[in-house]
């Protein structure tokens, strides 16, 4: 390649993808690498450090070549947002294992925390859980020696996993992050924007320890690659910059499927505060301030069926629509992997699955987890409406937005006709706009097309009795745990 581009790394959950974008937005080349927690046990997830930063690189270094470093304009990175890293700045060493968003290992150092819910929603737009760094941090302190060490000394990082693959990138000269993935540690006051004092001593975590927080778009200094010197221009968390990519202005909404699923709901500029779901800031940029992102988390999509294979249902991800199409009485699944989400915020629960019988087969259980996915998602949906809020547009990407009966039945729940895009992978494309702003670049940048549109096949009468009939099954599957 001789044009010059950006190269965007997006370090998901179960995966990280590099990819080559142009100027004006195209995907030129993409590479991709598994990188899958591991799960030691119930509630548990886990990476390995060093594992962690070397997939990070081997799959970024792979794009580079193939773009050519020379070509390079500048590097944009986007990530899980909670996942935390704990490392000695001295010997660079990770002191504790890597726990990812969906580890909830941490309840009890939640649950220690002295703030009042009210109090850690009105500062950070946050809930206190164990998904949230914070109190991760406070768990890695207590029960890994050397973190306690690292911490006593004075010398210890404790940042969102982004943080560190910046600082291995730049040999340890910068360790910083931008405000969406500061306000993930549940240590970030959204109204200052800067870290809380009071909500470090309520967690044990000093201020020292925490990274510098820049805008979105901004200098987090220089990948130095075969002799090529090429600047870090962008951060930011993978569902805020997945909405960037998407166009999601005031008014306006995104739903993102993939390990987990993401509705976001621009409320603007506006310091909105609704309870049941995340104030989450949106990107940002030197020039201008965040927009409030009304958030709701699906703990389980993708997961969901990961979690069936792993029960023996054995199928490949390609197969989905084909056995959605033959179900003849699908199940019905409560997607509780790591408890619910918004808008209920109950861990206690698990997985729950009603309506079986003799008759049942893998493919009513795979088309009772799509069907599970999409009713959790219009959960989310149905609560902002009856607050008030109700999108213009809906825009949906992630890797299950090419699952076709997936995005049917999300229209047909929803009533709404949702926008699919062209690029399924928003997050990289979302950081590499930043970029290309901050490289003054942004008057180029095309829209991210539209690959189709979904409108709903059902009546409302149909929709609203079928949405009952889950609401009927939630208070049930409540109250009968697996």
């Amino acid at each position: 390649m001789t044009e010059k581009m950006i190269v965007s790394l997006d370090l998901g959950t179960s995966g990280c993808r590099a990819a080559v974008v142009s100027v004006d937005g195209l995907v030129k080349a993409q590479k991709s690498i598994v990188l899958v927690p591991v799960r030691r046990g119930a509630g548990l997830s886990e990476y390995d450090a060093e594992a962690l930063f070397s997939a990070q690189q081997e799959v970024l270094n792979a794009v580079l070549d193939e773009a050519g470093p020379q070509n390079v304009l500048a590097l944009a990175l986007s990530s899980q947002r909670s996942t935390v890293v704990l490392w000695d700045k001295l010997s660079g060493k990770a002191v504790a294992p890597v726990l990812t968003w969906e580890d909830g290992r941490a309840a009890k150092e939640a649950e220690a925390c002295i703030l009042a819910q009210p109090e850690i929603h009105a500062l950070t737009g946050l809930y206190k859980t164990p998904y949230f760094s914070a109190p991760k941090i406070a768990w890695c302190v207590k029960h890994c020696p050397q973190a306690a060490a690292s911490l006593q000394s004075g010398n210890l990082f404790a940042a969102p996993v982004l943080s560190y693959v910046i600082w291995r990138l730049t040999g340890g000269t910068v360790f910083a992050c931008d405000p969406t993935l500061a306000q993930r540690t549940l240590l970030f006051d959204i109204n200052q924007r800067s870290w809380s004092g009071k909500l470090c001593r309520a967690f044990g975590v000093p201020v020292e320890a925490l990274p510098s927080v820049l805008p979105s778009a901004a200098d987090y200094g220089i990948y130095d690659y075969k002799g090529f010197k090429i600047p870090i221009r962008a951060c930011a968390g993978d569902q805020q910059a997945a909405a960037y990519a998407m166009g999601v202005t005031a008014g306006t909404c995104a739903i993102n499927y993939g390990t987990g699923a993401f509705l976001l709901y621009n409320a603007g500029a506006e310091q909105k505060r609704l309870a049941g779901v995340l104030s989450s800031l949106s990107v940002s940029s030197e020039e201008g301030a965040e927009d409030i992102l009304l958030e709701g988390p699906v703990n389980a999509a993708g997961s969901l069926f990961l979690w069936l294979n792993a029960q023996g249902f054995s199928f490949e991800h390609s197969q989905i629509d084909a056995l959605c199409q033959t179900a003849k009485n699908p199940v019905w699944l409560l997607p509780a992997l790591g408890g619910l989400g918004a808008p209920y915020w109950d861990f206690s629960v698990s997985p729950v699955a009603g309506g079986l019988s003799a008759l049942t087969k893998k493919d009513d259980w795979v088309a009772g987890a799509v069907r599970g996915v999409a009713f959790s998602v219009a959960d989310v949906a149905y609560y902002l409406k009856q607050a008030g809020f109700n999108p213009v547009k809906t825009s949906v990407s992630g890797g299950l937005s090419r699952v076709g009966a997936l995005v049917q039945f999300q229209a047909d729940i929803l009533q709404k006709e949702l926008t699919v895009l062209d690029e399924s992978e928003s997050s990289v494309l979302g950081a590499a706009r930043l970029a290309a702003q901050k490289l003054g670049f942004g008057e180029r940048w095309k829209e991210v097309s539209a690959r189709h549109t979904v409108s709903p096949k059902i009546f409302a009468a149909k929709a609203d009795k079928e949405y009952q009939n889950w609401r009927e099954f939630m208070v049930w599957a409540k109250n009968n745990p697996l």
